[in-house]
């Protein structure tokens, strides 16, 4: 899916006082054809995109930013490469923290500290009707200065958890880039297994009960792990193991 050598260096920024979304330019600049990885971010959008079309607020003072990369082709794998940028941005709080900080993960790719959220995730693919390139966007939002309010979600940054670290959006993203493209070769390396290893040691999620929102369907269970495609499988009320592949995931009640 990646090439390795796309993966090795460190890869350009181009950063923006303001726009409207990190994840749109990403979008227009795809039209043309992606060549080379590169990230986009801004200190504040107008216009920031979440999961299924929410609207992310975007203040100055958190990092808001996408990565747009060539890609082989589209894939199933994108399971792999969602599972890998949850990793990437735990890593990175890790770092930054000097592992004061441990945080959590929720399927596929939420990062919570005591069960708030820390940052958004949004990836989107495609290919260039102009030079057929395939192209795969990573839109990332963490909350370093403040913590917006979001409905049904506990949201949380790091300036509240740790009011002694102060983390520029920039030092951030310099940091995040090296666990991203860390992730990334370990998921082209090694696959999927060694992804999903990795992201059960790190989750918070053992033992919750999980209510997942499927068109007019609503599936609720224990959380059972993941299957070999990093797919969510939820144990029901009666004993059938059910797999989630997309949507939005609940926890109804924590361990």
């Amino acid at each position: 899916m990646f090439q390795l050598n796309a993966l090795a260096n460190a890869w350009p920024v181009e950063w923006y006082d303001e726009i409207d979304s990190t994840s749109a330019l990403a979008g227009r600049r795809a039209v043309d054809g992606v060549q080379e990885p590169v990230w986009f971010a801004a200190k504040a959008q107008t216009a920031g995109r979440g999961r299924l079309g929410r609207k992310w607020i975007s203040e100055t003072g958190n990092l808001y930013t996408t990565a747009l990369i060539p890609i082989d082709g589209l894939s199933p794998a994108v399971a792999g490469v969602s599972l890998s940028i949850g990793l990437a941005v735990r890593d990175m709080v890790i770092e930054l923290s000097q592992g004061r900080l441990i945080p959590g993960l929720k399927w596929p790719n939420d990062v919570r500290i005591d069960g708030a959220k820390l940052s958004g995730i949004l990836l989107e693919s495609g290919r260039s009707s102009q030079t057929k390139q395939f192209w795969l966007s990573i839109g990332i939002g963490i909350n370093l200065a403040f913590a917006p309010d979001i409905p049904d979600y506990a949201t949380v940054s790091l300036a509240k958890v740790l009011p002694d670290l102060a983390v520029p959006p920039e030092a951030a993203l310099t940091v995040l880039d090296g666990c991203l493209r860390g992730r990334l070769t370990q998921f082209s390396k090694f696959g999927m297994s060694s992804v999903i290893d990795d992201w059960m040691k790190a989750t918070d999620q053992i033992g919750a009960i999980c209510r997942s929102q499927l068109g007019d369907q609503t599936i609720q269970g224990e959380f059972h792990g993941l299957d070999e495609h990093g797919h969510m499988c939820l144990n029901t009320s009666t004993g059938e193991i059910v797999t989630i592949t997309a949507g939005d995931v609940e926890l109804v009640k924590e361990r």
